[in-house]
């Protein structure tokens, strides 16, 4: 299919919308107007001040019924109403695209699948947000005036990001015959790196100065240094290190807690119910978890149920009337310290990678912990300057996101993930090249299956800059569609797309460029346009002089 250039102008409200583990969270800004994003504070029966939204789908407990019925807060009420037994409540299932993670295997509850339940949390967060900012504007203006930008996790592998595309096609945010441009998928850390940017005068960071963005979130941390230029045309960013990351976020200190829960209530922990337990680790999430400190004991206040009274030694547990004494000492070695112990590993690798870092912001719902903040300082105040969380760290993404789509100029470079590269046929070697691969054509004898690599792994790239190479197709058979695979492994690159960690991640096609009186043998030139300074793999094919989309179709997408 052959695309028209994008015109961002077409599309002049700029929609972000920050999918997190465990909350959700958007922000708009019109592009011609507004300096700053207008970040959404309210949000369907919230009874808090959170700028956010919980990211949990609702179900029926039906043979065969996939669809939701409630999402976010009102999701949470139900399932603490007498009718709960009724429902099933995803949650957590972002982590699912984290294909290093050591989960669980996703359980097809209902026969929701992992890209169904992003579906169908983004379909409903999507039709109330476009509602809600469509209330500010003139009836000009309807949801075909928005361009979106959706948050990924810098670590996600380029299938894991399809998959996000997928969802918000199904999601109805926007279709298949879009220019891809209309929806942005940018990095998190990226996105908190440009709302850390217009701060840089705060925190006396200038030209040459490096900052590092440490995105600590409910499932993931990411993190990436950036270097600082300064021009007559602005202050602009380039990536010094590759973006990486664990799944280390601050879920898994509520899932610390909990075992630490179970283990207190000992034997009889059989007697206190899961949604006791569930009850208690939230309002350690929300009330105590935010500010610890470290060094001061903490009460968790206990709901009032009968299974309390079950329990052996309530003195031993902590328990005095309605309340639950937890001790610093051990909230930190039990609870807090494996979870932020990885996170300082990661900066510590971060600061390995770039060297002289001026700077660490601390963003995301995490990043705003106190203990995680101290604890970075205690860490590294004798290796950087200046260990911060701005001003509504929970919001620095989205409303990053936001600043990404009203100037996406502002990124000038980025380091390659991997190394990138096409499979092809080339000469046969006799000495270098296995006899499996020797094929007979009737340009000669071949070797099928040689990696041709456009980018290595660790390069910096000019977000705009065009990795281009020439090729022929041959006329040998017929086909409706002549298809150029893209592989991928993090390493150097192999001499065949066959060798250990090769992944195949998707197919450019392109339809069938010769005539029907072309004879066997005739060539055709094509050029293939790559572009990885984006957060996505981009690609154009030009076949006699004309240009095609390079549709990148990742392999094993459904899978999820």
């Amino acid at each position: 299919m052959t695309l028209t250039d994008f015109d961002p102008d077409d599309f002049p409200i700029v929609v972000a919308i920050d999918f997190g583990t465990t909350f959700s969270g958007c922000a708009y800004a019109f592009a011609a107007d507004d300096k700053e994003p207008r970040p959404l504070t309210s949000w369907p029966k919230q009874n808090n001040q959170y700028a956010k939204t919980p990211t949990l789908n609702l179900y029926k407990k039906a043979n065969g019924d996939s669809r939701m019925v409630e999402w976010g807060w009102k999701s949470k009420m139900v399932m603490q109403s007498p009718t709960a037994s009724k429902y099933v409540q995803l949650y957590q299932y972002k982590l699912y695209l984290d294909e290093s993670a050591a989960l669980t295997p996703w359980k097809k509850e209902n026969g929701v699948s992992v890209l169904k339940a992003i579906s169908d949390y983004l379909g409903a967060l999507h039709e109330y947000v476009a509602d809600k900012i469509l209330q500010e504007f003139g009836p000009s203006y309807t949801r075909k005036s928005f361009r979106y930008c959706l948050t990924v996790p810098a670590m996600w592998s380029d299938k894991a990001k399809d998959v996000m595309r997928k969802a918000a096609i199904n999601a109805n945010m926007v279709t298949e015959t879009d220019h891809p441009d209309r929806l942005m998928l940018v990095s998190e850390p990226e996105a908190a790196a440009l709302y850390c940017e217009r701060a840089c005068k705060q925190y006396d960071l200038g030209h040459g100065d490096r900052f590092m963005i440490c995105d600590a979130g409910g499932g993931t941390v990411d993190l990436i240094v950036y270097d600082i230029a300064i021009s007559s045309q602005g202050r602009s960013l380039s990536e010094v290190t590759k973006g990486h990351g664990a799944s280390c976020g601050s879920t898994f200190i509520d899932m610390n807690f909990r075992n630490l829960l179970v283990e207190k209530f000992g034997k009889r922990s059989d007697k206190v119910p899961s949604s006791v337990i569930s009850e208690l680790v939230e309002t350690f999430a929300y009330q105590l978890k935010p500010h610890f400190d470290g060094d001061e004991d903490q009460h968790l206040s206990l709901p009032r149920h009968d299974c309390f009274e079950e329990l052996e030694d309530l003195g031993a547990i902590g328990i005095d009337g309605s309340y639950m004494r937890l001790k610093a000492s051990e909230l930190k070695s039990r609870v807090f310290e494996p979870v932020v112990k990885k996170v300082l590993a990661l900066i510590q690798g971060q600061l390995d990678g770039a060297k002289n870092v001026s700077a660490i912001f601390m963003v995301g719902g995490f990043g705003a912990s106190t203990y995680l903040l101290d604890r970075a300082k205690q860490e590294f105040r004798g290796k950087v300057r200046t260990i911060s969380a701005p001003y509504k760290p929970e919001l620095a993404v989205v409303c990053g996101a936001v600043y990404a789509g009203l100037n996406p100029k502002v990124v000038t470079a980025r380091i390659t993930r991997r190394c990138y590269g096409i499979g092809m046929e080339d000469l046969f070697n006799e000495k270098i090249d296995p006899v499996v691969l020797k094929v007979h054509r009737i340009n000669g004898i071949m070797c099928t299956n040689r990696f041709k690599p456009f980018v290595k792994k660790a390069q910096k790239v000019e977000v705009n800059e065009c990795v281009a190479h020439s090729l022929f197709f041959i006329q040998d058979q017929v086909c409706t569609y002549y298809s150029v695979p893209i592989y991928a492994i993090n390493g150097d690159p192999p001499r065949h797309t066959t060798a250990a960690g090769m992944s195949k991640l998707a197919t450019i096609s392109v339809p069938n460029p010769f005539q029907s009186w072309d004879p066997i043998g005739h060539k055709v030139a094509i050029e293939v346009k790559m572009y990885f300074g984006l957060n996505e793999i981009r690609g154009d094919v030009f076949v006699l002089g004309k240009k095609h989309t390079a549709t990148l179709r990742f392999d094993g997408g459904n899978s999820y």
